[in-house]
């Protein structure tokens, strides 16, 4: 407790001092550090021939520019494309093709500063731009790690978000863990996941009192004294090699218990990450912010009712942002990290020097900058969480800097302060280290940009900070900053053997895409390849049972850095399928024996015009003639291609009786595999002729006998499965039996 109140007694003694105890100001328009350690980036494209233009802001006291591009993933810059002039702001890539995104570099030189303001001798700015870059189906899996507090309570808002993550194009998973397991237990369960759930991008969002990692022996706020020790570092959730220890540190010099470290008290030794990041990870704790009259629950709750909200385009913002730097003295250029990302994301001329808390009270900023002096509540000239309980601020994303609150695991604490708020939705500690954003200039994610951010080992500048264990992520790691419209009444409905799909029209749209999953499926399944660009769609031939369709629009997006093609959230519905199957009505007409003049006609019902049809004779035609006795399958498809198959037998017409003083005859079994029986029976006595011939009339075996009743035996045992008839010739006439042989 006195640690706790100590905490507080030095904030209002030190609430206008920041990281190195810098003096606040403010001053709303660009200041001089901010200007000259960042390049303000910006692309215009152009689609044929293809190039991209990046331009920037002039800044003539410099030593020249140097750009250098990569592919979005590689790790290295390789050698630079150009080296301009100080007096350049612009310069043209012919070099590149449309749908491929590009990662460019522009650093400047800078001569040294004065005397006590440090030695910064570069300028950097980065952009992803590219032209009309394809849409992105499927980003990644998700995991949802849920306090098993609200497993219940917000059961149907956790649903909702299940199904808009899988609308956005993840793969939705969750767990339940309780707020008391320890964070090597939920580490395991996120293990797991992450090894049985392989993916491009692998997001772990924490939803509600998930247990807190903390790890180190820091202060990146620069408050040594009284801030030194163990931050709390959700980066041990996304780091799955590397070895964390809990053996070496001992600080117990913070003003707040919560930063001690000792070892062997479950607090790592780690001041910097181990290893890479391979999981992108975000929370959403609201946990100790009684400031807000508001319940956690009712936090949660309204978080996830703004995020389904800021999905489905219902928090309709204005493409711009604004930076608040009130640490104009600073040679760190501490508002940069807003310049630098904001530009790329809407335009330099959409980026503003506009105080914080008044303009966003009045006027709507997708992305918002602002830093001052300190404390866990607030930063001067900014905001406060105070503020924030009855404050609608009119920002989506937003950056915020100074002392103490980075920690944020303090009671209501300022950073988690934001997103409790009425509209926020994401917020970082904006500066130490500085975060990469401009991936989502062209529908990149936050999860990917946090991940890229925690694993800046020098590939961007400036590296300050970088890599240590406190970076974190306030929101929902999938959110984008581009909102299209998803589409309205999406019905479907059985039309026989298919199904049709139908929606409203979205203004705007350059077309629509179709996702379907059986109830035996775990994820949507991508229908067509190419955009529709009608508002209807037929499934030919879907598997009987729970079908759920889900349709998303599509838009081309235009941004600082270029264009995409960004897809809507997706809109969905399910349907029962009974399919009803392709009725066949035909007409077999049986062969004479020895003779090939069967028939079949055939006639669909059900189905769709027109019909076509592929005998097993290679036919084409809905009736076949000239047939012998024998089997023959026909399959047929309907106008969309749903197919079904029929097969008919061509039997020999009846025994034919030409045979004088016949009484009786019998032939069994039939059809026989081995042995038949003959029973024949006569008015006077006959000398008889037997055979046996084929389809094709050619005879295979034969006897003689004679008698007024007979009973034989004949082994057949020897013929080919098949048609077959019995002929048997008198002085006077002639008795033909059909038979067919099989297998045993």
């Amino acid at each position: 407790m006195k640690k706790a109140n100590l905490v507080i007694q030095l904030y209002n003694i030190s609430r206008f001092i920041l990281l190195f105890c810098l003096l606040s100001n403010s001053v709303y328009s660009q200041n001089i550090f901010d200007a000259r350690q960042s390049v303000i980036l910006e692309a215009s494209v152009q689609q044929d021939p293809p190039l991209i233009v990046l331009n920037w802001v002039a800044d003539t006291a410099n030593g020249g520019y140097t750009i250098w591009r990569k592919a979005l993933t590689d790790q290295a810059w390789g050698d630079s494309l150009a080296i301009l002039s100080s007096t350049a702001t612009s310069w043209t890539d012919t070099a590149v093709v449309a749908g491929t995104g590009y990662e460019y570099q522009v650093l400047k030189s800078l001569p040294a500063f004065p005397t006590g303001e440090g030695n910064k001798n570069t300028g950097a700015g980065y952009i992803y731009a590219g032209i009309q870059l394809p849409p992105v189906h499927h980003y990644g899996s998700c995991l949802v790690v849920i306090d098993s507090t609200y497993k219940n309570t917000l059961a149907t808002e956790l649903l909702r978000l299940i199904a808009d993550l899988e609308g956005d194009g993840w793969y939705a998973h969750t767990i339940y863990v309780d707020k008391n397991d320890s964070v090597q237990t939920v580490k395991s369960y996120i293990r797991a996941w992450a090894e049985a759930n392989p993916d491009a991008h692998q997001a772990v969002f924490l939803f509600g009192r998930v247990p807190v990692p903390y790890s180190g022996d820091i202060a990146p706020d620069g408050h040594n004294s009284d801030h030194k020790g163990a931050w709390p570092s959700d980066g041990y959730y996304a780091i799955l090699d590397g070895v964390w220890t809990d053996a070496t540190i001992n600080n117990t010099t913070a003003a707040s218990s919560r930063n001690d470290n000792r070892p062997g008290d479950g607090k790592f030794d780690n001041s910097k990450f181990p290893a890479l990041s391979v999981l992108q990870v975000g929370r959403v704790d609201f946990s100790n912010m009684d400031k807000f009259p508001e319940s956690e629950e009712q936090l949660l709750r309204r978080y996830l009712d703004k995020d389904h909200a800021w999905r489905t385009g219902r928090m309709p913002m204005e493409e711009r942002g604004i930076v608040d730097n009130n640490f104009s003295n600073s040679v760190e250029a501490l508002g940069q990290a807003g310049w630098r990302n904001f530009a790329p994301m809407f335009g330099i001329s959409k980026v503003k020097d506009l105080p914080y808390r008044q303009t966003l009270s009045n006027q709507s900023y997708l992305w918002s900058y602002g830093c001052g002096g300190g404390g866990p509540e607030s930063a001067s000239d900014i905001s406060s969480t105070t503020n924030f309980t009855t404050d609608s601020l009119q920002t989506i994303f937003t950056m915020l800097f100074g002392s103490y609150f980075g920690d944020w695991d303090y009671p209501n604490d300022f950073l988690r302060g934001a997103i409790a708020s009425r509209t926020c939705l994401a917020s970082t500690w904006g500066n130490r280290p500085n975060w990469l954003l401009h991936h989502m200039a062209l529908g990149g994610h936050l999860g990917y940009a946090a991940e890229v951010t925690m694993n800046n080992r020098g590939l961007y500048w400036p590296p300050f900070y970088n890599d240590y264990v406190h970076t974190a992520l306030m929101g929902d790691p999938t959110l984008r900053m581009h909102v299209h419209q998803p589409v309205d009444s999406l019905v479907a409905y059985q039309v026989g053997l298919h199904i049709q799909v139908e929606w409203a029209e979205v203004s705007n749209s350059a077309g629509y895409y179709i996702y379907k999953k059986s109830d035996t499926d775990s994820v949507y399944q991508l229908l067509n390849q190419t955009p529709l660009t009608v508002t209807a769609y037929t499934d030919a031939c879907p598997v009987e049972g729970i079908i759920s369709y889900m349709v998303r629009s599509m838009e081309l997006q235009q941004s600082g850095s270029g264009s995409y093609y960004n897809l809507s959230a997706g809109t969905s519905t399910s349907i029962i399928n009974i399919p009803t199957p392709i009725d066949i009505d035909a007409v077999v007409m049986m062969a004479d024996a020895g003779q090939s003049n069967g028939s079949i006609s055939i006639d669909p019902q059900g189905g769709c015009e027109p019909f076509s049809f592929l005998w097993s004779t290679g036919q084409t035609t809905s009736a076949i003639q000239g047939l012998a006795p024998a089997e023959y399958c026909v399959t047929i498809s309907d106008c969309l291609g749903c197919t079904t198959e029929y097969c008919a037998t061509v039997e020999v017409s009846s025994a034919v009786n030409m045979l004088p003083g016949l009484i009786s005859s019998s032939l069994y079994p039939n059809p026989v595999s081995d042995q038949m029986t003959i029973d024949l029976r006569f008015t006077s006595h006959q000398k008889l002729q037997m055979m046996i011939v084929d389809a094709q009339g050619r005879r295979v075996d034969h006897q003689q006998q004679q008698g007024r009743e007979l009973h034989l035996s004949w082994d057949i045992q020897k013929l080919s499965p098949g048609f077959y008839w019995l002929h048997i010739q008198s002085e006077e006439g002639s008795l033909v039996i059909p038979f067919r042989k099989e297998d045993k």
